[in-house]
């Protein structure tokens, strides 16, 4: 280098201003450090969450998920347990429904203190499954909580009013009154064919009478709403005691609405409409109305179900080894009747829901929760929730043969189906898995702890490391250069 340039280069070096740095260079390279140990801290519990719960909404509940089905309504083949926060009727409606079932699990049963007791899915019929949910008391589905006809209604008892109907297509809501205006209490029992009635069991609770034993005892009367008008009648004024009426064979409607059979004791009646009696006849105690479903489709015959087994006292052996043989009664005059022979059903219950393509009973079949027995001297109902086991649905054709259409989860106790797609025969439609969004805010109870646990596990040791640096770093020196 020429003694020129040397000379340039050190003037041009005096002209410039000196270099100023941080009061801490080396505090600042840590906080450096320290964000990008956070950044990737957070990255982590992202990635996590994303695990936790992006890939569950990708692939639905417990296996791969499915697409709606793409072919025509109809009873899926199968169905699976909902997820515990499963989005409400109200939060989404689903549209007309083609199943409801309920039971136990979390999905179907939780605590009032954080969740409801009483659940029950709906299964639209574009596969969304929803919920309506009840607190203080669990729910039986095609019981105490009925689907229409056409799918699209839902007739229960929400906890506030003598009966309300769900519309699950917009999630709207209609409260009814009984027949003096009272706001409580009533149970469904049947809905007409064409959705326009609705048999009900009403009953008052500040009327109970307790027998010496200290048990409870409500009366009951059947009585037949008019779902558009609100209009109700009191078809039969005592049912007898609410808690030891067998709901599977309280009443059924004839095909076109204008007679109703219904069961007091162990009498059966025929009734039309203002409550009038046509005929009635004792059953004896082991036979039953087969259900809601025991008019034959041209309405000429009706089913009832003959008992072989143990009748009270029970063991959870003896209620599973009772058998249910289908047999006819006249619809005009209610004397025995010739029609088809069908097999025996071998279970604790029978439920008769209706006819496919007017030929094959279709029924649910109950079975025993093992260990659980009748009890004397109380209320039991052996399709109720705390007595039920597992359910199936059945067909019973005329040829002597069973079919099973839909065999669910051993978690699912209570099952109903929209009638227009049983008597339609629209069985075996494609299956969906539930998805878990949209979802109720229950779900924080699952997402937040996960979270904290994380958030403590990346957190605590960053948080040491830098005590323990912050601790064991040496004393920064002044610096060589000027400032």
């Amino acid at each position: 280098m020429s003694e020129e340039l040397r000379t340039a280069l050190r003037e041009l070096g005096e002209r410039m201003p000196a270099t100023r740095l941080g009061s801490d260079p080396w505090m600042v390279g840590r906080r450096q450090r320290w964000r990008a140990a956070w950044r990737t801290g957070v990255a982590g519990l992202v990635a996590v969450l994303i695990c936790a719960l992006g890939v569950p909404a990708i692939l639905g509940g417990s296996g791969a998920g499915m697409p709606p089905a793409a072919t025509g309504a109809g009873v899926p083949e199968r169905i699976s347990l909902p997820w515990m926060w499963q989005a409400t009727v109200e939060q989404d409606p689903p549209g007309s429904a083609s199943v409801l079932f309920g039971g136990g699990g979390l999905g179907l049963r939780g605590s009032d203190f954080v969740d409801h007791e009483g659940k029950i899915a709906v299964v639209g019929r574009g596969g969304d499954y929803r919920m309506l949910l009840y607190g203080g008391s669990e729910s039986t589905a095609g019981e105490d909580v009925q689907l229409s006809p056409d799918g699209r209604y839902v007739a229960h008892v929400p906890g506030t009013d003598w009966l309300t109907v769900t519309d699950l297509t917009d999630g709207s809501d209609r409260a009814y009154l009984g027949p003096s205006n009272s706001d409580c209490c009533a149970t469904p029992v049947s809905w007409s064919r064409d959705g326009a009635s609705l048999l009900v069991v009403e009953y008052d609770p500040e009327a109970t009478r307790y027998d010496a034993s200290g048990w409870g005892r409500d009366a009951s009367r059947l009585t037949l709403l008019e779902v558009t008008t609100g209009a109700t009648r009191i078809l039969v004024d005592d049912l007898g005691d609410r808690w030891s009426l067998r709901t599977a064979s309280l009443a059924a409607f004839s095909p076109d609405g204008s007679r109703i059979a219904a069961t007091v004791g162990d009498r059966l009646s025929l009734l039309d409409r203002d409550g009038r009696m046509l005929w009635s006849r004792d059953l004896g105690p082991q036979r039953k109305l087969a259900g809601n479903g025991a008019f034959t489709a041209d309405g000429s015959r009706i089913a009832v179900a003959d008992l072989e087994g143990c009748l009270s006292g029970c063991d959870s052996a003896a209620l599973a080894a009772r058998t249910w043989t289908v047999t006819w009664l006249d619809a005009a005059t209610g004397r025995d009747a010739g029609g088809p022979t069908l097999a025996p059903v071998r279970g604790q219950a029978l439920r008769a829901l209706g006819w496919r393509l007017g030929i094959d009973l279709v029924a649910v079949r109950y079975e025993a929760e093992p260990g659980n027995g009748m009890p004397e001297g109380t209320g039991w109902n052996d399709t109720g929730y705390w007595e039920s086991g597992r359910v199936q649905l059945i067909a019973l054709r005329p040829d002597g043969t069973t079919e099973v259409l839909l065999d669910p989860p051993d978690e699912v106790w209570s099952l109903d189906v929209a009638r227009d797609l049983l008597e339609a025969g629209s069985f075996g439609a494609p299956a969906t898995e539930p998805r878990p969004f949209p979802a109720r805010p229950i779900i924080l109870l699952v997402v937040v702890p996960p979270v904290l646990l994380i958030t403590v596990v990346v957190g605590v040791p960053l948080l040491w490391r830098r005590h323990r640096r912050r601790r064991s770093a040496p004393p920064m020196a002044d610096p060589p250069w000027p400032v």
